[in-house]
């Protein structure tokens, strides 16, 4: 079924009328009318020729100057005797014109206007028999309801376009959201990923010996980093059946009140899993720090180099207070 839009019609419409203005011009060249005769179908040509490329240029106003121009032409160009002699059929020849390119109100006022001026012309005639008015208004009736079907249809088929295209439109917008939020999950992923490979850095576990642990504690140590240290070294200790922790604080900047108290509770959580608790790498510094703040460090074995921690065996740990 070959489908034609509505604009494709228009032109193939313009392009019938110009060929037909064509072989007429051709033929008044071969049966030796008179000159006015050709000149007059020559400006036929170039005005509907001129139309029709301003239609393809865009120019919509074409479709209904063309309906106005024909109906001039057919006013002006049939003979009085041609018109009186019976109800002439070419009356219908704008309306349906303006069946294909314009619309219903240019289907009727073509059609009143060509009766209107052929009736006057002729004095009444056959333009007011009501035998052939039934017929026109009958003729003319079925070309303004066919209009307005075509009308609904190429609405309905606009609806169905714009709707199809809606639905395509939703259906790249999910398929965008779906890879967005895929990346989205990847990205969170590989941010837990670069998180757990940080709190691993931020409180390494490395094992010196069978059943001893060394956690060496590097930079400043907050609520959050002492939580996840607690956490790390009782998955290890339970994991390895560790029985001695070496926390190792010679890399820590500062030592407060707050970094005293998050040693002792780790060390209180090692020894309910029955490790003991061995804290090195406290300077000087530190260890006046302490005793001016008065932290005691319960149940905490204090040497001063990892090293030591190994080599010493203690059955109580030694703390300081």
């Amino acid at each position: 079924m070959i489908r034609l839009t509505q604009q494709q019609i228009n032109h193939g419409t313009f392009g019938l009328l110009n060929s037909m203005a064509a072989i007429a011009l051709l033929i008044s060249f071969f049966l030796e009318v008179e000159q006015a005769t050709i000149l007059s179908v020559l400006a036929g040509l170039g005005i509907s020729g001129g139309l029709w490329f301003a239609y393809w240029r865009g120019w919509e106003p074409a479709r209904p100057l063309l309906v106005i121009f024909l109906t001039l032409v057919i006013v002006f160009g049939m003979s009085d005797q041609f018109l009186a002699s019976h109800f002439n059929h070419v009356i219908y020849v704008i309306p349906a014109l303006a069946l294909v390119l314009t619309g219903p109100v240019w289907i009727v006022g073509s059609a009143l206007a060509l009766l209107s001026v052929f009736a006057i012309r002729v004095g009444g005639g056959p333009y007011v028999n009501p035998f052939e008015l039934a017929t026109f208004l009958l003729v003319i009736g079925g070309m303004v309801f066919s209009r307005l079907a075509i009308d609904n249809v190429q609405r309905l088929e606009a609806a169905k376009r714009e709707a199809e295209e809606a639905r395509a439109r939703a259906e790249q917008r999910e398929r965008d959201l779906a890879a967005q939020a895929e990346e989205l999950a990847q990205r969170n992923a590989e941010q837990q990923r670069l998180l757990e490979l940080v709190s691993v850095l931020e409180t390494p576990t490395i094992s010196l010996s069978e059943g001893v642990l060394l956690a060496p504690i590097v930079g400043a140590l907050d609520t959050r980093r002492a939580q996840a240290l607690t956490a790390r070294l009782l998955n290890d200790v339970s994991a390895q059946r560790a029985q001695r922790v070496i926390l190792d604080i010679s890399g820590v900047t500062a030592v407060d009140t707050q970094v005293a108290q998050a040693l002792i509770q780790t060390a209180r959580a090692l020894n309910l899993l029955g490790c003991q608790v061995t804290l090195t790498g406290i300077s000087a510094t530190v260890a006046m720090t302490l005793t001016h703040l008065g932290v005691a460090l319960e149940n905490i074995h204090v040497v001063r180099s990892p090293q030591e921690a190994l080599v010493v065996r203690t059955g109580e740990p030694r703390t300081e207070s």
